[in-house]
């Protein structure tokens, strides 16, 4: 994988039209400017002991396609993720 001097972030959108999820690499400055007055989702690492492990990889993932569907309900029968059992 190269790596990439400048902070980058990862975008990832859904694409009705190809039927595919898409991902960007962006430059965070330029993320940072467009998101300056929307309210960000945070999960300080601290709240999950500072490991990034498979289950917090399953339930981000998990969620993030959630959010996904709800501004595109096409995508939600696709989504064959078990909830949590809190």
């Amino acid at each position: 994988m190269t790596s990439h001097p400048e902070k980058r972030c990862v975008v990832v959108m859904w694409s009705e039209e190809k039927q595919a999820l898409i991902s960007y690499t962006l430059d965070v400055e330029k993320v940072l400017a467009v998101t300056q007055r929307l309210f960000p989702l945070e999960l300080p690492l601290a709240d999950y002991g500072y490991s990034l492990d498979d289950e917090f990889a399953r339930r981000f993932g998990g969620a993030t396609l959630n959010l996904l569907a709800l501004s595109n309900p096409n995508l939600k029968p696709h989504i064959k993720v078990t909830p949590a059992g809190d």
